[in-house]
């Protein structure tokens, strides 16, 4: 689907980095994630039947949510819904039963580059051309090349029965507890050492 230069698939630290949304869904901050439009999306894993979990920024247009793979179809979570497009989204708090669907409508492709770009085009426009094998990218141009990005839309099944998958658990919250006892704790040993010297 897509004809252009992929962007280097992330390896060592930066997959750790892309990982790091996870954890944050997981220490209680999904609300926080959601503001910057990014969600944790549920697949069932297509050869172990087993819950999987990838923090994915999206776009919403009206009831429906995109997504944009900037790996084409090779990422596990695509080939996963693929096999099984019943899947679960967390947006923060919010929890949504939906069907995912392969965009190949040119025109909603390019509403959703669109989409995406209107945010931070000095951000996307960069990432849209190499993911298109262009010098550069712009809304005069996108039309072009919008049959070489890999977009996926979750349409929400309001009645549908809920997937297997359970919901990521916010079960890292703790951390938050920890962080400010360490915080208070270093307050005080700092606040004594200054002590101990004006003495």
């Amino acid at each position: 689907m897509i004809n252009g230069q992929l962007i280097p698939h992330p390896r060592g630290v930066q997959r750790v980095f892309l990982k790091m949304p996870l954890w944050m869904y997981r220490a209680g901050l999904g609300e926080f994630l959601n503001m910057t439009r990014i969600m944790v999306l549920g697949t069932v894993g297509r050869r172990t039947g087993l819950a999987r979990y990838t923090p994915i920024e999206y776009r919403r247009h009206g009831s429906k949510i995109y997504v944009m793979s900037g790996w084409g179809e090779q990422p596990h979570w695509y080939q996963n819904l693929l096999a099984s497009p019943e899947v679960t989204l967390q947006l923060g708090k919010e929890r949504i039963e939906a069907r995912a669907t392969v965009v190949t409508n040119a025109g909603e492709v390019l509403r959703v580059l669109h989409l995406f770009r209107r945010a931070a085009p000095f951000v996307y426009d960069p990432m849209l051309a190499r993911m298109s094998a262009r010098d550069s990218i712009s809304p005069k141009t996108l039309p072009e090349v919008s049959d070489r990005f890999t977009i996926v839309r979750f349409d929400p099944q309001p009645n549908a029965p809920e997937t297997p998958l359970p919901p990521l658990p916010t079960d890292f919250a703790w951390v938050w507890v920890g962080l400010i006892a360490a915080g208070v704790l270093t307050a005080l040993i700092v606040s004594l050492v200054r002590l101990a010297k004006h003495e």
